[in-house]
């Protein structure tokens, strides 16, 4: 897993084999996401994992960090390679000067 801050993440965005995926909970997506994320809460990653590709690009973002961490590492527990994880989470998103939309 790779930990990437904003900047790079705004540039990684926009790449197609590139899936965002937010894992925090409903109540904290309905102050808004990064456009084109998914949003799969962590309780049901595994299961969503399960229905993915491993080869594609994968960028996990929650709050701060920490959840979407722990989303790589089970990530890579399924095998897959191409994990990002937004150091700093949504927070660091907003410091860092980027929009955010509604789901």
């Amino acid at each position: 897993m790779k930990n990437i801050g904003p900047g790079e993440l705004k540039k990684l965005i926009n790449r197609k084999e590139v899936i965002l995926v937010d894992v925090r909970n409903d109540n904290e997506i309905a102050k808004g996401m990064i456009e084109k994320a998914l949003h799969v809460p962590l309780a049901s990653i595994g299961a969503w994992l399960e229905t993915q590709n491993a080869d594609r690009h994968y960028i996990f973002y929650c709050h701060v960090g920490v959840r979407s961490g722990t989303a790589g590492l089970l990530a890579e527990g399924y095998q897959f390679n191409n994990i990002y994880n937004l150091v700093g989470g949504v927070l660091a998103w907003h410091q860092a000067g980027y929009e955010f939309t509604q789901k």
